[in-house]
């Protein structure tokens, strides 16, 4: 079994007993259970990843790692889903629903197979997933040296054949080979892959390798080639647990104290621009990113937002502090103000974007990224005024962000 210290394994026998209860007495789980389960696997197995490529790494790459955990909070949806379909089908038999009694035994048959046998199998799974993201990353950067790597099988009663028939396999980095073929090649696998400076081999032996672990986690970004458990499952299953991964996740970054949910991107003498971990980068990014950037070299402290769900009340009240508008998702927060970047394509334009910000709860960002002529000093101020007559607009500044410089307009000085 894995090794658990007494709370985890009380939290994870008290979470499956309340699991067992509610899907027999209520035919189903709330979602306050299935998430609990995801969250115990995916804390597990993000454990288990941090332990084979972590920041210590001389090559660690922060946004790979990303990616990586990305998949196992997935990973972990889909075994949860999985794991309930099952316990499902235990319930009744030939159309009947069967005694507590049986129905339990059928269920802790399950739970030893899932969250004992499995889980230990994935676990170390992702160990060695891990350690080989770490190692692939140390080839690509003494590939110059080493230009060539060979797989080294273990060779003992205990080898697949199609490990065996690779042992000893020389081929260059960069040969497509090794984007399907990254160790570890099966569940339990030993084997490893070693640089070499020596001339590559003259075949490669054609072997048979399960769809999930034709992968190379390090180039794909994802920790399996295709998702374990989804053959089993329908369609419909496999759509609510991918639906299930992305909630889930989303969930616990925001009921996780409101800093942390913030990473630090850029630090000047007195300001920092602090990115939500929910963040979509969509193609006004680059402004976004820019005018949080500037705010920060004025030394303010400015905040990267996330777009959450306008019913998500108490969601919106930790991440969007004293924001007026229940509905809007502005871009920014910088100290206690909220601004909104705006893209305007034509100059006529500037005012309803601005207008627009406003109704946000948001002081406007007037962009020139997409403007059909210059930004000039004339035009700006012009703009800043009409603006400010505006009744529609409730804000007593305006910013232009012209060639990545913030130009800052106040109801008084124009």
């Amino acid at each position: 079994m894995i090794q658990l210290d007494k709370q985890e394994d009380d939290n994870l026998s008290g979470l499956i007993e309340s699991y067992f209860r509610q899907l027999f007495d209520d035919r189903n789980v709330s979602e306050e259970s299935k998430q609990a389960l995801w969250d115990y696997y995916n804390t597990k197995l993000s454990k288990a990843f941090d332990l084979g490529y972590n920041a210590n790494s001389e090559f660690y790459d922060a946004d790979l790692a990303q990616s990586l955990k990305d998949d196992i909070a997935k990973f972990s949806a889909f075994k949860e889903t999985s794991f309930r379909t099952q316990l499902e089908a235990a319930l009744t038999e030939d159309g009947k629903v069967v005694p507590w009694s049986d129905f339990k035994k059928k269920a802790t048959e399950l739970n030893v197979e899932y969250n004992q046998r499995w889980l230990k199998t994935e676990y170390h799974h992702t160990i060695a997933t891990a350690n080989g993201v770490d190692n692939w990353k140390r080839f690509e950067a003494d590939a110059d040296l080493y230009p060539n790597l060979r797989y080294n099988a273990v060779n003992d009663k205990r080898t697949r054949d199609a490990h065996r028939a690779l042992d000893g396999l020389i081929l260059p980095i960069n040969h497509e080979f090794w984007t399907k073929h990254n160790v570890p090649l099966d569940w339990g696998c030993r084997c490893n892959l070693e640089q070499t400076d020596e001339e590559p081999s003259k075949t490669v032996p054609e072997i048979l390798v399960k769809g999930a672990f034709k992968n190379n986690a390090a180039l794909s970004k994802e920790l399996f080639g295709e998702m374990p458990y989804e053959s089993g499952m329908s369609a419909e299953q496999a759509k609510e647990a991918k639906s299930n991964a992305t909630k889930f996740a989303n969930n616990k970054v925001l009921k996780s104290d409101r800093k942390e949910q913030f990473k630090t991107l850029y630090e000047t003498k007195e300001g920092a621009v602090r990115e939500h971990k929910l963040i979509k980068k969509g193609d006004d990014y680059n402004d976004i990113l820019t005018t949080a950037k500037a705010f920060a070299e004025k030394g303010k402290i400015t905040e990267l937002l996330p777009e959450i769900n306008e019913k998500e009340k108490v969601l919106r009240n930790v991440v969007f502090p004293n924001l007026s508008s229940k509905t809007s998702n502005p871009d920014l927060r910088v100290g206690s103000a909220y601004y909104d970047i705006k893209r305007p394509k034509a100059i006529k334009n500037i005012l309803g974007n601005a207008n627009g910000a406003s109704k946000q709860g948001a002081i406007a960002v007037i962009s020139d990224s997409q403007l059909d002529k210059p930004l000039t000093d004339i035009i700006m101020k012009n703009r800043a005024a009409h603006i400010f007559k505006d009744k529609n607009y409730k804000f007593n500044e305006v910013v232009f962000l012209r060639e990545g410089e913030l130009i800052i307009y106040n109801r008084k000085g124009v």
